[in-house]
């Protein structure tokens, strides 16, 4: 339960990725409805089941961020995956070679998910986190898991405790503490909808490497 302060605000819980409850914690609060801030190997995200409608709007409302801009999401395995979303031979070629890891596929959506998650464009963007953390909490649930990035929309990626804490204090119900997360890129996200797969932005794995993937598969 949340600590109060002195002028009974509510204070978010923190605990230590390092704490072997922090999985059984975090997946507690999920299972609830609630929200948790989480770390993964690219940037600390927010994150909420994605089946859960009142659970993704409250995530735009802590960020701010538009309803026109879709929310990927993080899911454990490929058997997931292919309960949400339409898995074409590409995908799985790419899930294979860089999965867990930094790239995020967007691919025609199957499940009934909030249409926050998608904007009402049909695709999902979605990848498996190489996370030791992330990777524990999904022995733990059965639900695709919310993962933009925590911070608030538009402005800067907030990546230790002290941010996090000053920024999200009283909005979410749990800060999973990793400690400063190394600097990176973000996840690469190759839309995989088009005729022509296209990279929309460039992350930790290189344009050009992908590319030379994507070509060699298709």
């Amino acid at each position: 339960m949340a600590n109060k302060d002195k002028n009974s605000m509510p204070l978010t819980e923190v605990i230590s990725v390092k704490d072997p409850e922090s999985p059984k914690k975090a997946a507690s609060i999920l299972k609830r409805g609630g929200v948790i801030v989480y770390p993964t190997e690219t940037l600390y995200g927010i994150g909420a089941f994605a089946s859960i409608n009142d659970s993704v709007e409250r995530i735009f409302d802590i960020k701010g961020r538009p309803h026109r801009k879709p929310i990927p999401i993080l899911v454990r395995d490929i058997d997931m995956l292919s309960e949400i979303a339409e898995v074409t031979e590409l995908a799985l070629s790419l899930a294979s070679r860089f999965w867990p890891g930094a790239l995020t596929l967007i691919l025609k959506q199957k499940a009934d998910l909030p249409e926050l998650i998608t904007c009402g464009t049909e695709k999902i963007a979605v990848r498996v986190s190489a996370n030791p953390f992330i990777q524990g909490l999904f022995e733990l649930i059965n639900d695709p898991l919310t993962s933009t990035s925590a911070n608030i929309s538009g402005g800067a990626n907030l990546t230790d405790l002290g941010e996090l804490f000053e920024t999200f204090n009283g909005k979410v119900d749990l800060i999973v503490d990793s400690g400063k997360i190394p600097e990176s890129r973000g996840s690469t996200i190759v839309d995989l909808t088009l005729d022509t797969p296209q990279i929309l932005r460039e992350g930790d794995i290189n344009t050009n490497t992908l590319k030379e993937f994507i070509d060699g598969n298709s």
